[in-house]
């Protein structure tokens, strides 16, 4: 069954747990500007590329968020969401003056805060309307609410992973021999829009043999040889939720590259079982690495293990020996260890664990 847009009681669940948030940092309004952050608090599809142009304005007493949308978005908006109060902006006016002229309008209550303090020329401008002394951010705040999905988020992301799946399934049939890396990847994108994927979450990687070691490598024109492995990393997005799977195939066989991947896969593994709430999200990064070690691998793991997804492909928490985070409950991460020989090849897994009761579960 096709998943459509957050129902009601969803969006009025997170509008809850945020105005506790604005009601500790005495915020009585909130401007979200985040197109990942709009949706969250309205259900509409906003993120992708380009992301709509909308914004959001949450009231601390108030049940629904307004959604102010140009006229460009305004009957998309009206048609799809059931959530949000929506306000079209007055086309004769450039945008930010447009959502000073609401604000103003309906004596927005002070203090007033935004997600991020970015536009400049947006937040002087508030500054400025609104004779307010300073304009302080809860994008943080947001951004921990985020990092812990509901039940709907899971099935969003869920059905992007499965959609994913295909996509990969569809790259094991028709890598060979002398095929091209960016006709795989065309052959890809087509099984995925069968699929009727909304959107890719980002470009496709499909990387042979000496350019595998390139962790983001885009596809070419080389040819793949045999003997050399293909690391295809991919994600979709469901209802603007994203899914972020790697698997590294081989055309025929490799020894070395079949030991190595072993080894990576392990790593992954190692991490996997450690995974649980309370735990801090650098002790994750230390098990794969460890492993890694122990196998005199682990300098050529150029990255961090892996990072949190939802409506953006890296968000909160980030597994890395830097990371502060700490797991939670209701986290969605990718787990992706990799190794890279310059010049030679290179080996990537990832998959994506929900944190939850017992520890961690795989979603891919």
């Amino acid at each position: 069954m096709k998943i459509g847009p957050a129902p009601s009681h969803v969006i009025k669940s997170r509008i809850k747990k945020l105005q506790r948030v604005m009601i500790e940092a005495n915020a009585k309004s909130l401007l979200i500007t985040q197109p990942e952050n709009v949706q969250y608090v309205t259900g509409f599809n906003v993120v992708g590329n380009p992301p709509k142009n909308v914004w959001a304005l949450v009231l601390e007493d108030r049940e629904e968020a307004y959604l102010l949308v140009p006229p460009l978005e305004y009957y998309e908006a009206l048609d799809e969401v059931k959530s949000a109060e929506i306000i079209q902006l007055n086309r004769k006016r450039r945008s930010i003056e447009a959502i000073i002229d609401f604000l103003i309008s309906i004596k927005v209550p002070i203090p007033l805060y935004v997600d991020d303090l970015y536009p400049q020329d947006l937040i002087d401008a508030i500054r400025r309307k609104l004779e307010l002394h300073e304009v302080k951010a809860l994008g943080q705040e947001i951004e921990n609410l985020r990092a812990k999905k509901d039940d709907y988020e899971i099935s969003c992301i869920r059905e992007a992973i499965e959609k994913t799946k295909r996509g990969l399934e569809k790259a094991h049939e028709v890598l060979c021999e002398g095929v091209r890396e960016t006709s795989i990847a065309a052959e890809i994108e087509r099984a995925l829009r069968e699929e009727d994927v909304e959107a890719m979450a980002f470009d496709i990687v499909v990387a042979s043999g000496p350019r595998s070691s390139y962790p983001h490598a885009k596809p070419t024109s080389k040819r793949i040889k045999r003997g050399e492995n293909v690391v295809i990393d991919l994600g979709v997005r469901v209802q603007g939720y994203c899914s972020d799977l790697t698997r590294t195939f081989i055309v025929g066989r490799n020894p070395e590259v079949e030991e190595k991947l072993s080894h990576v896969i392990a790593a992954q593994e190692e991490a996997i079982i450690h995974m649980k709430s309370g735990i801090k999200a650098s002790v994750i990064d230390e098990k794969a690495r460890g492993y890694l070690k122990g196998k005199a691998l682990d300098e050529h793991f150029l990255h961090g293990l892996g990072h949190g997804l939802g409506l953006s492909v890296h968000e909160k928490p980030t597994l890395s020996d830097l990371s502060e985070d700490i797991l939670e409950k209701g986290n969605v991460i990718t787990v992706e260890p990799g190794i890279y020989f310059r010049g030679r090849f290179g080996v990537r897994h990832e998959d994506v664990v929900l944190i939850n009761d017992g520890g961690c579960i795989k979603l891919s």
